[in-house]
C-alpha cells in the first residue's frame, strides 16, 4: 500500500507545471497597444480637386488671303535697235580696212549710262602703229594723204547716223573738209586725235549700248540699242542744199530738234 502511494505522488509532481511568476498587467497592455499601432497607416485626407471649368470656344483665326507677288517679266535691256546705220567700204584696201577694224571693235558695247555723253576719240583712243594702226589715206586741209588710222572716220560717220537715227543728243560733230564716198554730202563727221571730235549725249532715263558688225565683205554697221519695251519717237532726218551748203535738220513730233551744217572742198 505504502508503495502504491509514493509511485502516485511522484507522477503527480512530474505532470504539474511550476505557478508563473506573476506580470505586470500595465507593461502587458502598453505593447499590446504598440504592437498593434505599428501595423497601422497614417491617415491623409483626401485632396478635393475643384470642378473643371468648360472651356470657352476660341474664335477660328481668320486668314487674310496674300496678294500674289507680282513679278515684271524680263526686258532684254538692249533689245531694240534704237538707230542704225550700214556703210560700205573697198575689201582690196587691207591698211583702211585694219584701222576700220579696230575702230569699230572699240566701240563695240559700249554701254551710255542716262545724261552720260560718248567722247569718240575717249573711247577708240589714240591711233599708233603699236596699238596696231597702219597707214591710209586721210584728208588733211582740203587735200588727200596719208595718215595713221586712216578711215575710221568711217566710223565715227556711221556712228553719228545712227546716233541720228536714235535720238541721240548731238553735242560735238564736224564735216570733212572733201566730201565722203560712204555717205551722202551732210551725213559724215570727221575725227582726229588731238583735232576734230564727234560726241553725242544720252538723253533718255535709260542705258544705251552700242552695237556693231563688221563684216569683211566690205560693210560696216554700227547701232544704238536700247530696252525692248523703250518706246521713242522716230526722228525725220533731211539735208537741204543751197550756194554749196549742206543743212542738215532732225525733226522729231513735228519740232527741230537739232541742225549741222556742212561745206566741202573738191577733189
Amino acid at each position: 500500500m505504502l508503495e502504491t502511494a509514493a509511485l502516485l505522488l511522484a507522477l503527480s509532481v512530474g505532470t504539474n507545471p511550476a505557478p508563473a511568476a506573476p506580470v505586470d498587467s500595465q507593461t502587458a497592455v502598453v505593447d499590446t497597444v504598440n504592437q498593434f499601432t505599428e501595423d497601422l497607416v497614417p491617415y491623409v485626407a483626401p485632396v478635393v480637386e475643384p470642378d473643371p471649368v468648360p472651356e470657352t470656344p476660341s474664335k477660328p483665326t481668320e486668314t487674310k488671303p496674300t496678294k500674289p507677288v507680282e513679278t515684271k517679266p524680263w526686258v532684254n535691256p538692249y533689245g531694240q535697235t534704237l538707230g542704225t546705220c550700214t556703210t560700205k567700204f573697198a575689201r582690196s584696201n587691207t591698211n583702211r580696212n585694219t584701222n576700220i577694224q579696230l575702230a569699230t571693235k572699240a566701240c563695240n558695247g559700249y554701254v551710255l549710262q542716262p545724261g552720260a555723253t560718248f567722247s569718240f576719240n575717249t573711247v577708240v583712243g589714240q591711233r599708233t602703229k603699236a596699238r596696231g594702226y597702219k597707214e591710209a589715206g586721210v584728208y588733211v586741209n582740203g587735200q588727200t594723204d596719208t595718215g595713221v588710222g586712216g578711215g575710221i572716220c568711217q566710223v565715227s560717220s556711221t556712228l553719228f547716223n545712227a546716233a541720228l537715227e536714235s535720238n541721240m543728243t548731238i553735242v560735238a560733230r564736224r564735216a570733212h573738209s572733201l566730201p565722203v564716198s560712204y555717205l551722202p554730202r551732210g551725213r559724215d563727221a570727221t575725227v582726229s586725235w588731238g583735232g576734230p571730235e564727234f560726241k553725242f549725249k544720252n538723253p533718255y532715263d535709260f542705258p544705251v549700248m552700242i552695237g556693231t558688225y563688221y563684216d569683211k565683205g566690205g560693210a560696216l554697221t554700227m547701232s544704238i540699242l536700247g530696252p525692248a519695251d523703250a518706246k521713242i519717237a522716230k526722228p525725220s532726218i533731211k539735208v537741204t542744199q543751197k550756194n554749196g551748203v549742206y543743212t542738215l535738220t532732225r525733226t522729231v513730233n513735228g519740232k527741230v530738234n537739232y541742225t549741222t551744217t556742212s561745206s566741202y572742198g573738191s577733189h
